[in-house]
């Protein structure tokens, strides 16, 4: 290359000065390098033209800095670490020390960052073993033909090209049988794609505490997962969330009990996750007796009304009769003496355990 010009691989001449003015904004508009830029990276710039690049508002210069504007050769821009703007660690765990040395190598393994047919600026094949299989992702599902591991062609997903000892989703098509959900609910790219439990993955194991939680009588219209159960392990398994008892938070209030028996644990009466009766009463409750009552309760205060705590229409089956037994009053049975029709909690309030002033 010439000081007076240079000669790309396709054989064209440009002057320094041409080239400079193609590299360098104009007042009013952003910068237009491609046009020079192909003249020696025509691949990477066919890339970015027919995917749309990097990102829409990005051109070459938004990532390659010129170190000696107007001049062309070895080292003539900069290439900037992946990590300067992605907080991503590379994958699989096992190269993290080789990542840190140089993250970048380990990013190219899988992405194009000039551009990409596939999402995430995945390549659209990827080098294994030195050979070249092709892959799709153009979804996030996580077992569809076009998104992580490929159902009718085990093996040939995206996440399965390279796996050979996991336990799950094979180059060979082998495994377990796994979870059918998007693969990045769990597996975490900041992570080296390792499997941790956070809030967006709780339903994954926890299918029947999210859909109560979906329930109208809800813990609380502000509480989630983190609210109560506080990271004791990023990763899932056993133990790897706290359950907190129910008096760090109520401590103002207890629990009842037949006389003379130990009090019950709240969840006997109550689901914290959510319910469709009202206050988390749980509408099937096991009675001291051994069998299980089905209550409805609205939320009703009044006392003796259907949806309260003694049933009007069907004595016996409010969620205050459901495990009487020896009581004067309100028996599952439906017997008993006459007694107030109010409101109960005036005189049996929770705080005590509802046992009478």
């Amino acid at each position: 290359m010439s000081r007076d010009g240079c000669r790309g691989r396709v054989g064209w001449p440009v002057t320094l000065a041409a080239a400079a003015a193609l590299l360098v904004p104009r007042p009013g508009r952003p910068a237009e390098p491609p046009g020079v830029c192909a003249r020696c990276h025509e691949t990477e710039v066919a890339a970015a033209a027919s995917t749309g690049g990097h990102a829409a508002k990005l051109d070459c210069l938004s990532c390659h800095t010129l170190r000696r504007p107007g001049h062309f050769g070895p080292r003539h821009a900069t290439k900037p670490r992946c990590t300067t703007h992605h907080d991503t660690m590379g994958h699989p765990p096992a190269a993290a020390a080789r990542a840190r040395r140089n993250p970048t190598r380990l990013c190219l393994r899988c992405h194009d960052p000039h551009g990409s047919t596939n999402l995430a600026l995945v390549r659209p094949a990827l080098r294994l073993r030195g050979r070249l299989r092709p892959v799709t992702l153009t979804s996030d599902a996580g077992a569809a033909a076009t998104g992580f591991t490929h159902p009718d062609a085990p093996g040939t997903g995206v996440c399965e090209t390279c796996h050979r000892t996991t336990d799950f989703y094979r180059a060979n098509g082998r495994g377990k049988p796994h979870f059918t959900e998007s693969c990045v609910l769990c597996h975490d790219h900041e992570r080296s794609f390792r499997p941790v439990a956070a809030l967006q993955n709780c339903a994954v194991c926890h299918a029947d505490e999210a859909a109560r939680l979906a329930k109208p009588s809800l813990h609380h219209d502000r509480l989630d997962c983190t609210s109560c159960h506080a990271e004791v392990s990023p990763t899932p398994g056993t133990g790897h969330r706290r359950v907190p008892a129910c008096a760090e938070c109520h401590a103002d209030t207890a629990t009842h009990a037949p006389p003379g028996e130990t009090a019950f644990a709240c969840a006997r009466c109550h689901d914290a996750h959510g319910s469709d009766d009202a206050a988390l009463v749980r509408t099937t409750i096991e009675t001291p007796a051994g069998g299980a009552a089905a209550v409805g309760f609205t939320g009703d205060l009044s006392g003796r009304a259907d949806g309260s705590f003694a049933s009007a229409s069907a004595p016996g089956t409010g969620v205050c009769e459901a495990c009487h037994t020896t009581t004067r009053f309100y028996r599952a049975d439906g017997t008993g003496e006459p007694h107030f029709t109010f409101s109960c909690l005036p005189c049996h309030r929770h705080t005590s355990g509802f046992e009478p002033p």
